[in-house]
C-alpha cells in the first residue's frame, strides 16, 4: 500500500511517480536467480564505495546511476535498509545514491553501538545530503532505514513519536516531492518461517508514519510484497528473501520487489491520480 498525504505535487511530478515502474532506479530489471549464497547476496554499492562506512561524512559524487545525462534527477537516502533496496541497473534517468550504514535520514543526536559514542559522523552526513540535494534538487527523493538503528543519545528521543518527528523534520528540508519507505519486516533467526509478531516487532512503519504525517510526503508499504502471509515464508521459488536478520538479498529486491509489475511498481501505479 502506499498512502497519499497532502502535499502539493504537480502533474508531471505525477507522472514522473506513475513511470517509475518501468523507469525507476528501485526497479530491477528482469534476471535469473543467483546461485551465490544469500549471506553475501549484496547489492553492488557494498564494492563499489557507495554504502559509505562510519567514519566518512562527504558522500562519494561519483555515486550517480542511469543516465548521468539526464534531466531527471531521483535520490535514493537513508542507510543500510535504503541500500538493500538498490537497483541492478536504472533507466532513463539520474540515479543519485546517498546512504551510509547505521545512519537514519533523522533530525537527531544519536549513538553508533558499534563505534560505542555518538555518532557524529551521521548527524554531520545527514547536513551535506541535505546540501547535495539543495543543489541537485531531486524530482523525487526516496528515503528509506532501519527502524532499528536509530539510537537516540537522548532518553527523551527514545519514543516511536520522537524518532517520527525527527524523520519528518529531516524531510521537510528536501527540495521536491518525498516517499518515505516502510522498513523491512524483521526475520530474527528464524529460518524457514517468520511468526507475524516477529516480522512487525519493533513497531513497524510506527515511525514513518509518524515522519509524512509531519511532513505530508508518500509512505510506501512493501511489508504485503515480502510478506503475503504469514508465517512469512523465508525462501519462495527457491529465492531466499533475506541474507541475515533484517535485510534483503539482492536477488529477492531485483526479482521480486522490483521487477516491472512488481510491488513498488503497482503501489505507485495503483494509487497515483
Amino acid at each position: 500500500m502506499i498512502t497519499v498525504l497532502s502535499r502539493p505535487f504537480s502533474s508531471g511530478r505525477a507522472s514522473l511517480l506513475a513511470a517509475i515502474g518501468l523507469a525507476s532506479g528501485l526497479i530491477f530489471g528482469v534476471s535469473t536467480v543467483s546461485a551465490v549464497s544469500p549471506a553475501t547476496d549484496k547489492e553492488s554499492l557494498w564494492t563499489q564505495h557507495c554504502l559509505a562506512w562510519e567514519r566518512t561524512i562527504t558522500p562519494n559524487t561519483a555515486c550517480v546511476y542511469g543516465d548521468r545525462a539526464s534531466r531527471v534527477v531521483v535520490a535514493l537516502v537513508g542507510d543500510s535498509h535504503a541500500s538493500h533496496l538498490f537497483p541492478a541497473r536504472a533507466r532513463h534517468w539520474k540515479l543519485v545514491v546517498l546512504v551510509k550504514i547505521s545512519c537514519g535520514f533523522a533530525d537527531m543526536r544519536i549513538r553508533n553501538l558499534h563505534l560505542g559514542r555518538e555518532y557524529t559522523e551521521c548527524t554531520t552526513w545527514n547536513r551535506n545530503v541535505v546540501k547535495r540535494l539543495a543543489v541537485l534538487k531531486p524530482a523525487l527523493t526516496l528515503v528509506a532505514m532501519s527502524r532499528r538503528a536509530l539510537h537516540p543519545v537522548r532518553s527523551v528521543d527514545s519514543t516511536n513519536t520522537a524518532k517520527g518527528l525527527a524523520v519528518g523534520r529531516m524531510i521537510m528540508k528536501v527540495p521536491g516531492q518525498v516517499a518515505v519507505i516502510i522498513d523491512a519486516p524483521f526475520r530474527g533467526a528464524n529460518a524457514s518461517y517468520i511468526p507475524k509478531t516477529t516480522a512487525l516487532s519493533y513497531s513497524l512503519g510506527a515511525i514513518e508514519r509518524i515522519a509524512v504525517a509531519y511532513s505530508r510526503d508518500w509512505l510506501i508499504n512493501l511489508t504485503a510484497a515480502t510478506c503475503p502471509r504469514w508465517p512469512c515464508p523465508v525462501v519462495v521459488n527457491r529465492i531466499t528473501k533475506f541474507r541475515d536478520t533484517e535485510h534483503f538479498t539482492a536477488t529477492f529486491s531485483r526479482t521480486v520487489l522490483g521487477v516491472p509489475g512488481g510491488a513498488l511498481d503497482v503501489a505507485l501505479d495503483a494509487h497515483l491520480p
